[in-house]
Protein backbone atom coordinates (compact mmCIF):
# COMPACT_ATOMS: atom_id res chain seq x y z
CA UNK A 1 0.00 0.00 0.00
CA UNK A 2 1.24 3.36 -1.01
CA UNK A 3 0.57 6.42 1.12
CA UNK A 4 -0.07 10.14 -1.31
CA UNK A 5 1.27 13.30 -0.29
CA UNK A 6 0.49 16.70 -2.32
CA UNK A 7 1.84 19.53 -1.89
CA UNK A 8 1.14 22.15 -4.71
CA UNK A 9 3.06 25.74 -4.61
CA UNK A 10 0.78 28.40 -3.38
CA UNK A 11 1.78 30.27 -6.86
CA UNK A 12 0.54 27.23 -8.74
CA UNK A 13 4.02 27.36 -10.96
CA UNK A 14 5.04 23.61 -9.63
CA UNK A 15 3.60 20.78 -8.46
CA UNK A 16 4.41 17.76 -6.51
CA UNK A 17 3.16 14.36 -5.86
CA UNK A 18 5.08 11.79 -3.94
CA UNK A 19 4.19 8.11 -3.12
CA UNK A 20 6.20 5.78 -0.81
CA UNK A 21 5.66 2.08 0.25
CA UNK A 22 4.14 2.54 3.74
CA UNK A 23 7.29 0.85 5.27
CA UNK A 24 10.35 2.82 6.64
CA UNK A 25 13.22 2.05 4.27
CA UNK A 26 11.13 1.26 1.09
CA UNK A 27 11.02 2.82 -2.49
CA UNK A 28 9.48 6.67 -2.97
CA UNK A 29 8.14 7.29 -6.26
CA UNK A 30 7.44 11.31 -6.98
CA UNK A 31 5.81 13.05 -9.80
CA UNK A 32 6.88 16.59 -9.99
CA UNK A 33 5.37 19.25 -13.12
CA UNK A 34 5.91 22.49 -13.35
CA UNK A 35 8.78 25.48 -13.09
CA UNK A 36 11.43 24.66 -10.52
CA UNK A 37 13.40 27.45 -9.09
CA UNK A 38 14.32 29.11 -5.85
CA UNK A 39 11.01 29.95 -4.88
CA UNK A 40 9.05 26.38 -5.98
CA UNK A 41 11.49 23.87 -4.50
CA UNK A 42 10.73 23.98 -1.08
CA UNK A 43 7.96 21.58 -1.23
CA UNK A 44 10.09 19.18 -3.22
CA UNK A 45 13.52 19.49 -0.87
CA UNK A 46 10.75 18.76 2.58
CA UNK A 47 9.80 15.60 0.77
CA UNK A 48 13.26 14.44 -0.11
CA UNK A 49 14.41 15.20 3.50
CA UNK A 50 11.34 13.46 4.86
CA UNK A 51 12.74 10.48 2.34
CA UNK A 52 16.22 10.96 4.31
CA UNK A 53 15.02 10.71 7.34
CA UNK A 54 12.84 7.39 6.92
CA UNK A 55 15.66 5.63 5.19
CA UNK A 56 14.11 5.18 1.79
CA UNK A 57 16.82 3.47 -0.38
CA UNK A 58 15.86 5.02 -3.90
CA UNK A 59 13.67 7.88 -4.77
CA UNK A 60 12.37 7.68 -8.22
CA UNK A 61 11.31 11.01 -9.96
CA UNK A 62 9.01 10.98 -12.51
CA UNK A 63 10.14 14.42 -14.07
CA UNK A 64 8.91 14.31 -17.76
CA UNK A 65 6.55 17.24 -17.16
CA UNK A 66 9.20 19.91 -15.59
CA UNK A 67 8.82 22.42 -17.93
CA UNK A 68 11.95 24.91 -16.19
CA UNK A 69 14.75 23.45 -14.00
CA UNK A 70 17.61 25.57 -12.40
CA UNK A 71 20.52 25.04 -9.93
CA UNK A 72 17.95 25.14 -7.07
CA UNK A 73 16.61 22.17 -8.41
CA UNK A 74 19.64 20.42 -8.67
CA UNK A 75 20.71 20.92 -5.54
CA UNK A 76 17.84 19.42 -4.13
CA UNK A 77 18.25 16.37 -6.35
CA UNK A 78 21.57 16.11 -5.18
CA UNK A 79 20.64 16.43 -1.45
CA UNK A 80 19.88 12.71 -0.80
CA UNK A 81 23.29 11.59 -2.50
CA UNK A 82 25.13 12.76 1.08
CA UNK A 83 22.50 10.29 3.12
CA UNK A 84 23.56 7.23 0.25
CA UNK A 85 19.74 7.44 -1.34
CA UNK A 86 19.76 6.95 -5.12
CA UNK A 87 17.54 9.46 -6.99
CA UNK A 88 16.95 7.95 -10.28
CA UNK A 89 15.22 10.18 -12.83
CA UNK A 90 12.06 8.90 -14.84
CA UNK A 91 11.96 10.43 -18.10
CA UNK A 92 13.33 13.65 -17.86
CA UNK A 93 12.16 16.52 -19.64
CA UNK A 94 14.31 18.80 -22.19
CA UNK A 95 14.65 21.26 -19.37
CA UNK A 96 15.83 18.96 -17.21
CA UNK A 97 18.17 17.42 -19.23
CA UNK A 98 19.68 20.73 -20.75
CA UNK A 99 20.50 21.46 -17.44
CA UNK A 100 22.10 18.17 -16.30
CA UNK A 101 24.61 18.70 -19.46
CA UNK A 102 24.81 22.49 -18.75
CA UNK A 103 26.19 21.24 -14.97
CA UNK A 104 27.82 18.60 -15.95
CA UNK A 105 25.67 15.94 -13.48
CA UNK A 106 24.27 13.69 -16.22
CA UNK A 107 26.31 11.30 -14.84
CA UNK A 108 25.16 11.64 -11.30
CA UNK A 109 21.92 10.23 -11.60
CA UNK A 110 20.53 6.91 -13.28
CA UNK A 111 17.72 7.69 -15.75
CA UNK A 112 15.28 5.87 -17.25
CA UNK A 113 13.25 6.79 -19.98
CA UNK A 114 9.82 5.54 -18.60
CA UNK A 115 7.97 7.56 -16.82
CA UNK A 116 5.45 5.64 -14.02
CA UNK A 117 1.90 5.23 -13.86
CA UNK A 118 1.00 6.95 -10.31
CA UNK A 119 -1.44 4.77 -7.92
CA UNK A 120 -5.01 6.31 -8.07
CA UNK A 121 -6.87 6.73 -5.15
Amino acid sequence: MLAVHRTRHHNGRAELTAYREAYAGGEWQLYVAGEFDEATTGPLADVLDDACRQRAWRIVIDCSAVTFADVAFLRTLLTPHAHDVQVVLAAPSTALRRLLQATGTVNRFPVTRRAWSAPTG
